[in-house]
């Protein structure tokens, strides 16, 4: 049998006062604002539209953070926020006490829900909500708009559903009063619309993350390509599978016309620092028309899964906007010719690169030598991932060696040593463990490692793998799971 805590006088009050709309709204302007939040919270989750919509209008902080509790989008509850807007737009004379200047519609502050009563001060301040804060990459309200909308759009079907679709024709209707700020915008599917319509419910310069998290092909990002263009305090970019499109003909004037166009885009985002391209099939010999786009450096370069020529490589390797990267990532890109250009890259960015992962490049002993001498010297590292590579058990002990001054590694990831599979690619277990602890001792000489796994081939095809790991502070331990 298991007893729960009774209600306190004050859960008890609030249960009182949802029972009877009437009282609950003509209570509001005498409300204790300390009751404020814990009373929405109740009304939200019972769902009581007349309350939500006169707390709206009557909130007494600057922030009302509801997408915290709107974890499932409920179309009735949303319009019932959205009426006590207008119910707050519409007073000309305000009563003091209505403070709301900002509905934040992303899935933020759980805090100001979950511990409002010791921390309601600090969270409920306006520091802590930003209003003090320097507007920064938002535009500057108006004098005619009185409310900020934040919001995060993450687009996972070919059409909006029905509560973005009332969301967006209400923020149009009243564009003059309000102003609407989504720092997120990701694609999960291909649109069965115009995706530049979406840009029309709120000022593209606001956007400060861009997906498109889901194969497109490139016809479908150029019509996007002008949006882009924009978003002129866009942060991070990530395309992922852009393809040649398999319903039409292949057009290469077309499809050359349709990457100038997304480049030429690319030329205003001046405040771009992270750039992730996955399997983004129109690099291939453009990669330094792209690169060129970009005015200030990177921090965050990724490039994986895509097709780069001599001349990428080698353009990569001098690129301005790439001599302060912290994070440079790329995995399944094959090295069979590159390799002094890549070698050539980690010399500029030994003073800066925290984070390398070259897995499944193919590498093999010959071309991991050409790296150690500048991966030796990569002081700031502190994360190395070289899984899926070929090399023998030789090459290993070098890398390892190579890294005694590499003291700020905290995750290191390696592929187990050739000599480890039998005649066809299997594991021989036994053999596994005794190289992979031997590997381990020789990285034990040279320094103290935190975090390392030699990972074997069989890992990437199935889920029968073998895995060694090493925890820095239990002393020689060996996993392997077979």
């Amino acid at each position: 049998m298991s007893f729960k805590d009774p209600p306190t006088l004050q859960q008890l009050a609030r249960r009182s006062l949802l029972k009877d709309e009437a009282l609950t709204i003509s209570a509001l302007p005498n409300l204790p604002v300390q009751l404020f939040p814990p009373l929405f919270k109740d009304a939200f989750t019972s769902r009581h539209p007349n309350i939500l919509r006169q707390m709206v209008a009557a909130w007494p902080f600057p922030t009302l953070p509801v997408g915290a509790l709107m974890k499932i989008p409920h179309l009735e509850t949303l319009k019932a926020v959205l009426d006590g807007l207008d119910l707050l737009m519409s007073q000309k004379d305000r009563p003091s006490r209505w403070n709301l200047q900002v509905l934040d519609l992303r899935d933020a502050h759980q805090d100001f829900w979950d511990g409002w009563a010791g921390l309601l001060h600090e969270v409920c301040s306006q520091d802590v909500f930003g209003k003090n804060q320097p507007v920064g990459n938002h535009p500057i309200l108006g004098e005619n708009q009185t409310v900020t909308i934040k919001m995060n759009l993450s687009l996972m079907s070919r059409r909006p559903s029905k509560y973005l679709k009332y969301l967006y024709r209400w923020a149009k209707e009243r564009k003059n009063g309000i102003q609407v700020i989504c720092e997120k915008l990701e694609f999960g599917a291909i649109p069965a619309y115009d995706p530049l319509n979406i840009l029309k419910v709120f000022d593209a310069a606001s956007i400060q993350e861009l997906a498109i998290n889901t194969r497109w092909d490139i016809y479908t990002l150029a019509s996007l390509a002008p949006g882009v263009g924009r978003m002129k305090n866009l942060q991070k970019l990530l395309f992922k599978q852009i393809c040649i499109p398999w319903d039409r003909p292949w057009d290469l004037e077309k499809e050359a016309c349709c990457v100038t166009e997304i480049f030429s885009q690319f030329s205003k985002l001046h405040k771009l620092q992270h750039l992730y391209l996955n399997d983004v099939y129109f690099l291939t010999e453009r990669l330094d028309q792209m690169l060129r786009c970009f005015k200030g450096p990177l921090e965050t370069l990724a490039i994986t899964h895509c097709i780069l020529s001599e001349s990428d490589m080698m353009y990569l390797s001098q690129c301005p906007s790439t001599h302060q990267l912290k994070h440079l990532d790329l995995s399944g890109v094959t090295f069979i010719l590159s390799h002094p250009f890549l070698g050539s890259l980690l010399e500029r960015l030994t003073a800066t690169l925290q984070t390398l992962k070259l897995k499944g490049c193919m590498l093999m002993d010959w071309q991991i030598s050409d790296l150690l001498p500048a991966l030796s010297q990569c002081s700031q590292l502190t994360e190395v991932n070289f899984v899926n590579n070929f090399l023998s058990m030789d090459s290993l002990k070098k890398l390892l060696q190579h890294t005694a001054n590499l003291t700020q590694l905290t995750l290191e990831k390696y592929p187990a040593p050739d000599e480890v599979y039998d005649d066809r690619d299997g594991v021989i277990p036994d053999r596994f463990v005794r190289l992979c602890s031997e590997l381990m001792y020789t990285l034990k000489g040279v320094r103290q490692p935190k975090q390392v796994y030699f990972v074997s081939k069989m890992f990437s095809y199935c889920w029968n793998f073998c895995i060694y790991s090493f925890v820095g502070n239990i002393e020689g331990e060996v996993i392997a799971r077979l």
